[in-house]
């Protein structure tokens, strides 16, 4: 049965994501293309059971990160905009306060505790995970850039974990693709695959019954080839 905690937050959640929407008015929209900033077309948003958009990001310090180099790795995404309530309380804005004062949901905690309580026990902090905030809309519903990946970051102390990425998507994500993947998350195998798409007001997966529990699963299926 749901744990009663998960059942109020994704309620909580969708109301989140539609506050998020009412900045404009997106209907969901199938997978198309983006040119990316180094003259690179990619499809875009990202489709389970597909490779994952081999993009390039630009981290709190200016570095540009292929997300593609975290290949072999298993990687937790969290598709960020940086005014929705839900994405300011993943990030740890019941302790630490929503962003620049943007509004935080309340009776929603980290994505930090959630994760082991869903995973049977493993830490976000696994050295085999990788966590990967992606901003795509900053506050002023623009495209994110180094200097706001870098404030988020200090602001929710995701700097701390050698194996967290804050990093900018940048303005050319910006769309109905990506505005329909806030709030949520997604799980990417060690072959770069997409596995699990709990994102946007309206998931197709949930993150509390599909996408958590499923990281042990990917975990023992990368551990099996690595011995």
């Amino acid at each position: 049965m749901m744990k009663k905690s998960a059942v109020i937050a994704i309620l909580l959640i969708a109301w989140a994501g539609v506050m998020f929407l009412k900045a404009g008015a997106v209907s969901a929209v199938e997978q198309g293309k983006v040119t990316l900033a180094n003259g690179k077309t990619v499809s875009w948003p990202p489709q389970k059971g597909q490779p994952y958009p081999e993009i390039e990001l630009v981290d709190r310090t200016g570095k540009i990160v292929k997300l593609a180099d975290f290949k072999g790795k298993i990687i937790v995404v969290e598709p960020v905009g940086m005014t929705c309530p839900a994405c300011n309380a993943f990030s740890g804005g019941a302790e630490k306060g929503g962003f620049k004062n943007t509004s935080v949901q309340g009776g929603t905690d980290s994505i930090e505790k959630y994760f082991p309580q869903y995973t049977g026990g493993v830490s976000l902090h696994d050295k085999r995970i990788v966590f990967v905030q992606l901003l795509l809309y900053n506050l002023q519903m623009q495209g994110p850039t180094q200097e706001d990946a870098q404030f988020w970051a200090e602001h929710f102390g995701m700097d701390k974990h050698e194996n967290t990425y804050v990093l900018a998507g940048g303005k050319e994500l910006i769309g109905p693709g990506s505005y329909n993947m806030i709030p949520g998350f997604q799980l990417i195998d060690k072959d770069f695959i997409l596995r699990s798409d709990a994102t946007g007001d309206n998931p197709k997966e949930s993150i509390w019954e599909s996408l958590l529990p499923m990281v042990p699963k990917v975990l023992k299926e990368m551990d099996n080839e690595t011995h």
